[in-house]
């Protein structure tokens, strides 16, 4: 085996020139920043030869591979010394670093491997002057240094070159300066002769190696895989992905250019609705033009016939009320004639003048009639006095009661004697007390007056309640305050309008107590001098309103005690609740009479009281409450009642105050008349006589004859009258056919928005001309006449209105849906134009049949027969592309990764296998991840029918091929926008890991993953370093080694590694990397030497004085081991433990 045994370091960060001899498994120990992880750090640069893509200095195994507290030292920090942000040992260096390896069965020449170095503080990476490889020696530092005097300085490297070749010989000398991968191939030739040193394998190592010193805890299995077994082999997929691209983007033109086509024969079936719309409204507006036209022309023809019918009708009754006429004066002629003739006769007998004598007399009568009737009518109207003048009125009542008595039933004709004296007594009497009843009179009115007066107040009351103003629950003087207080900007507060009574039971006994005080005002502090002078200069208007004193009230503030009179109140204003505690505060509440009999004030809920001196009885009725809103209310509808019974009241003393107005004029008629009802009935029975008189020589002249002259008459005056009602009739007939001719001439001379009228058959005729050659003829003719047939009106007037209203019906809406179809045709216009981009030949409000229509069918014959199928080549094409790429370079490329994958993990199975670990067996297990199981499919697909990734991209894949699905999602994975295709270049994320841990006992397997959750630090430790061992070991083959091949070397080095372990745990970790044949090498702190020391070969303790670090070496032998093992408590027995400890 190639064993480490020498590290040499020349200006290495606090480390001038240190040569370290090691042999066996070492231990670095030292305090923080003595410089442990600098050597460490030395040999990992050693190691990678500094190649930046493996490096991670200054890291600790871990803590997530970060750097110690942030870190970003680089190899220019190590050669020039940096301490901190601008403190350097060194401004410039040249820097010699190297590792020595020698065999520990002799078999092979030692080799060393290292690096010579340049670096300035002014650049920012170093210079790496040689990678070199030394094969027969071991170099130390004097093989890096030159002699001044007494000073040592780094030689040039030409000069260590040459004294190295001129050592071990220009064929035992390697230097690859320029490529750290040569280098790493080169020292594996010969430190691991059994493996193969290729570019892969270098990698490998180098990966290995560092991942060792910057181990990270924290990591699932999966990334543990991934980042330290797996090699970083990245798929170069740049053509296949661009060419992917191209199929998608084809493909996405594609969809586009059918989505556009889509959208254009969308476009172009509503453009076939809006010609057809248009169609319909040019039809129907031709037919609703003609239908007008020919409807006006009926109307017009029939008006012309009614006037020349109705004129002849008109001309007939003409003539019939002439010779009516012509007989109507014949006999008034005649009847003129019969009046002389009558009239001569009469003079000559004396009849006119007995005539007018009989009309005199009864025309006397008639005015005594009436008399009588006023006298008897006012004599009744006398009957309210009977109550006005119950009392006070001795004589007048009884001559009152007689004359209504005698009176009753007293007729004009036998008007007796009884009658006429009471009469006489009761006007003799009624002029006496005459002013009396006018007084009694006088006051009923009065009444009345103030009956509307109170009335009307409180219906004022409850309009200003009802408008906001007044409320009709206080009282005016309150109100008035309140008014007044508001006008100078304050804002007034009466009590019972803050405050609410919490028990309901108590609610009457609170009312009562409380009286006038409920209407008590509140104002705010700063208000209240202002208020009191207002309050004092009303002192007339205010007499009823009270104000409060709030600068009296700071002192009774607190809560009021329970049981006493001030806890039935409730409020938000303090100043409300401060004034009951000073009026009642000392007043209790009392249930019983035993209660209410102690001493001091006290009310009971029934309103009892005790002021504690008198006793009295509280009470208001509920209709006067005021105390919160129900209260409030309830007054208001108070109010209402009284205004309603008001108004009954005042009903009823109207009807009273009008009867005695009617008694009083009565009674005033009656004293001043000067004629009674015996007057009246003398007078009326003397004319009657007269009349009869004159009546008995009238129808004795009557008896003799006047030779028929007045028979003739009256027969001419019939005969009038009937002329007279055939005159009327024929009249009503004349203006009734009269006015039928003006109608139809008005109709027919009215302006153009009358049917029928002669300027509405032009305006019709014209319209219809304009409208004639807009449509087709002989269309338009076939239309209207299978309407006018189906039309079910009996004029042809009406049939050609009916026409005309449902054509234009039927044009209008055929327009609403032309504008509502061209507003579609907009829409779909935008909608395009935002999908697909604008264009300069139309737009959204370009005429959509003149301008966007040719347009239109011009796109959709260009997708159609050229750029589409033009599209659909070049996809095919680039599926024929992109299935040969990925066929030919990523799934064979991806096959490839996968089986060394495989390869690599078996082995790694295999050593795990033969090295149990706490008598449990560790494997790694992969498992498909989902989204990546089309291509993983596929991979097995092309193993076995190859042939089947032909139909990769086609598109048309049969439904019966097997593997449709298959071909389908993974195309569909490929096109996938969103997919990043940097994931498909590293074959590691197609797959995730776990580590099972087998009881080699009892066969039962836990996972990694379950132990990380639930398991201790050192649980969850173990499997990683476990793990990482084994991948050392498979990359050194130190596991496997097989008798008569040479063993390379097998270097393990870990900074501050087993941080979670217990020194149990971390003794079988060690004996466990003995197992698998690795030297390792382990930085640790001092407190942790004691877990170390029995494992260690060679102790490395690192000191710091100042800025410079010196590296102590001490070799333990088998004796001192076994020694340090004899006195671990850890592996005592317990009894041996027990035995040690009562020695001591």
């Amino acid at each position: 085996m190639m064993e480490l045994r020498h590290l040499t370091m020349v200006n290495w960060h606090l480390f001038d020139v240190a040569d370290i001899d090691v042999t066996g498994h070492v231990g670095v120990l030292g305090e923080n920043r003595s410089g442990k992880s600098t050597i460490l750090d030395m040999a990992q640069v050693v190691l990678t030869g500094a190649s930046r893509r493996f490096l991670r200095l200054n890291a600790v195994a871990g803590d997530s591979g970060k750097s110690r507290s942030g870190s970003k030292r680089s190899v220019v920090d190590y050669c020039l010394g940096t301490l901190g942000e601008d403190q350097r040992r060194r401004d410039e260096a040249r820097t010699y670093i190297a590792l020595g390896f020698e065999d520990t069965e002799d078999a092979r020449p030692p080799v060393t491997i290292g690096m010579a170095l340049e670096a300035r503080k002014s650049d920012s990476r170093e210079t790496v002057l040689a990678l070199f490889v030394a094969v027969g020696t071991v170099l130390s530092s004097k093989d890096f240094i030159e002699q001044r005097g007494k000073s040592q300085f780094p030689a040039q490297w030409e000069d260590v070159r040459a004294r190295i070749v001129a050592a071990v010989g220009e064929g035992s000398f390697v230097n690859h300066r320029d490529r750290a991968s040569d280098y790493v191939r080169e020292y594996m030739r010969h430190l691991l002769p059994h493996s193969s040193f290729g570019e892969q394998n270098a990698s490998a190592l180098q990966k290995s190696i560092v991942n060792a010193m910057t181990l990270d805890h924290n990591q699932t299995a999966t990334q543990f895989v991934r980042n330290y077994i797996l090699e970083d082999s990245p798929i170069g997929i740049k053509e296949l992905r661009e060419s992917i691209q191209t199929y998608h983007n084809i493909s996405e033109t594609i969809r586009k250019m059918r989505l556009r086509l889509e959208a254009l024969r969308a476009l172009r079936s509503v453009l076939a609705a809006l010609e057809e719309a248009l169609e319909t409204k040019f039809r129907e507006e031709w037919v609703a033009k003609r239908a007008t036209w020919l409807a006006a022309r009926a109307t017009n023809l029939d008006f012309k016939t009614k006037r020349r019918t109705e004129m002849a009708r008109r001309d007939a009754a003409a003539k019939e009320l002439e010779f009516i006429d012509d007989d109507v004066k014949a006999i008034d002629k005649e009847i003129e004639r019969l009046t002389a003739a009558i009239a001569e006769h009469d003079a000559k007998t004396g009849r006119k003048s007995l005539q007018q004598t009989a009309d005199v007399a009864g025309q006397a009568a008639h005015r005594a009639s009436a008399d009588f009737k006023a006298r008897m009518e006012n004599i009744r109207r006398l009957e309210p006095l009977r109550a006005m003048c119950a009392d006070g009125f001795e004589d007048f009542v009884p001559a009152l009661e007689r004359l209504l008595t005698a009176t009753a039933g007293a007729d004009i004709v036998g008007v007796s004697d009884e009658v006429t004296a009471a009469e006489k007594s009761f006007a003799a009497s009624g002029a006496k007390w005459l002013p009396k009843i006018d007084e009694a009179r006088q006051t009923i009115i009065a009444e009345l007056s103030g009956l509307r007066g109170r009335r009307d107040e409180v219906l004022e009351r409850i309009r200003q309640h009802a408008a906001g103003g007044a409320r009709a629950y206080l009282g005016d003087d309150t109100e008035l305050l309140c008014r007044r207080l508001r006008q100078e900007g304050m804002v007034p507060r009466v009590l019972c309008d803050i405050i609410e009574v919490a028990e309901p039971e108590w609610v009457g006994a609170a009312e009562a107590l409380l009286g006038r005080d409920r209407e008590a005002v509140f104002v705010d502090r700063a208000d209240i001098s202002a208020a009191t002078s207002i309050f004092k200069e009303g002192r007339r208007e205010f007499r009823h309103a009270s104000l409060v004193s709030l600068n009296k009230l700071e002192q009774f503030r607190a809560k009021p005690e329970r049981g006493t009179f001030p806890s039935i109140f409730r409020s938000q204003d303090p100043d409300a609740m401060a004034f009951i505690m000073r009026r009642y505060g000392n007043v209790r509440l009392a249930d019983t009479l035993d209660q209410f009999n102690r001493p001091g004030r006290a009310i009971m809920k029934d309103g009892l009281y005790d002021d504690g001196l008198v006793r009295s009885h509280r009470w208001i009725e509920s209709s006067q409450h005021k105390i919160g809103k129900a209260a409030q209310a309830n007054a208001l509808r108070s109010l209402q009642d009284q205004a309603e019974e008001l108004g009954r009241i005042m009903t009823d003393k109207g009807k009273e105050a009008h009867a005695a107005e009617q008694a009083f004029a009565a009674l005033k008629n009656i004293c001043e008349g000067r004629n009674d009802l015996g007057a009246c009935a003398a007078a009326f029975v003397a004319a009657q006589t007269e009349v009869a008189e004159a009546q008995a020589r009238l129808d004795a002249l009557d008896g003799a004859g006047d030779g028929g002259l007045r028979e003739k008459k009256r027969a001419q005056q019939k005969l009038k009258e009937k002329r007279l009602e055939e005159r009327k009739t024929q009249q009503k007939a004349f203006g009734e056919h009269d006015g039928e001719v003006r109608s139809a001439e008005r109709r027919l001379g009215e302006g153009e928005n009358v049917p029928g009228s002669e300027l509405n058959l032009r305006v019709a005729r014209s319209i219809y001309r304009k409208f004639f050659p807009l449509y087709s003829t002989a269309k338009g003719r076939a239309v209207y006449r299978d309407r006018l047939d189906a039309a079910a009106q009996k004029g042809f007037a009406e049939k050609h209105r009916a026409i005309a209203e449902k054509a234009l019906k039927d044009a209008n809406a055929s327009d609403n849906e032309r504008a509502r179809i061209e507003r579609r045709v907009r829409e779909l216009l935008y909608d395009y134009f935002d999908q697909f981009g604008m264009s300069s030949q139309v737009g959204a409000e370009s005429e959509p049949l003149r301008e966007v229509k040719p347009w239109m069918e011009q796109l959709i014959s260009d997708i159609e027969s050229n750029e589409l199928r033009q599209y659909e080549r070049q996809a095919r094409e680039a599926a024929e592309k992109a299935s040969t790429l990925l066929r030919g370079e990523f799934i064979n490329a991806l096959t490839a990764r996968i089986g060394k994958m495989e390869r690599e993990l078996q082995s790694l199975n295999r050593s795990l296998y033969a090295h149990p670990f706490h008598n449990e067996r560790y494997s790694f297990h992969r498992t498909q991840m989902v989204e990546f199981q089309p291509i993983l499919k596929i991979i097995e697909i092309a193993k076995t029918s190859p042939e089947a990734l032909d139909m990769l991209f086609r598109g048309d894949v049969p439904d019966d091929f097997p593997h449709k699905d298959t071909i389908v999602a993974l195309e569909a994975l490929l096109e996938d926008p969103d997919k990043d295709f940097a994931q498909f270049e590293d074959y590691r994320n197609f797959y995730t890991f776990e580590i099972h841990m087998e009881d080699v006992a009892t066969g039962r397997s836990t996972r990694w993953e379950q132990r990380r959750g639930t398991g201790s630090g050192a649980e969850q430790q173990v499997p990683i370093y476990v793990a990482i061992g084994a991948s050392l070991a498979a990359v050194y083959g130190s596991a496997e080694r097989r008798a008569g091949k040479p063993a390379g070397f097998a270097l393990a080095m870990f900074d501050e590694a087993f941080s979670k372990m217990d020194g149990k745990n971390q003794r079988q970790m060690m004996s466990f990397y003995k197992n698998l044949g690795l030297q390792f090498v382990i930085a640790a702190p001092f407190e942790k030497r004691v877990a170390v020391l029995e494992h260690m070969d060679t102790i490395v303790e690192v000191d710091r004085i100042g800025e410079q670090s010196r590296a102590t070496v001490v070799e333990l032998k088998e004796k001192a081991k076994r020694e340090l093992m004899a006195i671990d408590p850890d592996l005592m027995s317990e009894d041996e433990l027990a035995t040690r400890l009562a020695a001591e």
